[in-house]
């Protein structure tokens, strides 16, 4: 799991979808999809319940964002630091 993977999460948590996040983060869809997966695999378990329109957090992916932008909005005030 990457950095990029974290991004492509948080970003579908906050969506509800997988073609919207592809389209803001301007990847493929099947990349978005890819990277979910990965990270689901990864980590064990679904982070996702996937519905004919969109996809909504399981309980374990509502334990996880949370976690995964904390994590992105620390490398980015370091970032912003090392910039500074």
């Amino acid at each position: 799991m990457n950095t990029a993977d974290l991004r492509t999460v948080t970003t579908v948590a906050r969506l509800g979808n997988f073609t919207a996040a592809a389209q803001e983060l301007f990847l493929a869809q099947s990349t978005v999809s890819r990277q979910v997966c990965r990270v689901e695999r990864e980590l064990g378990t679904l982070l996702f319940v996937r519905l004919p329109d969109g996809v909504r957090l399981s309980a374990a992916g509502r334990s996880f964002v949370p976690v995964a932008a904390g994590i992105l909005a620390d490398l980015d005030h370091a970032q912003a630091a090392l910039r500074a």
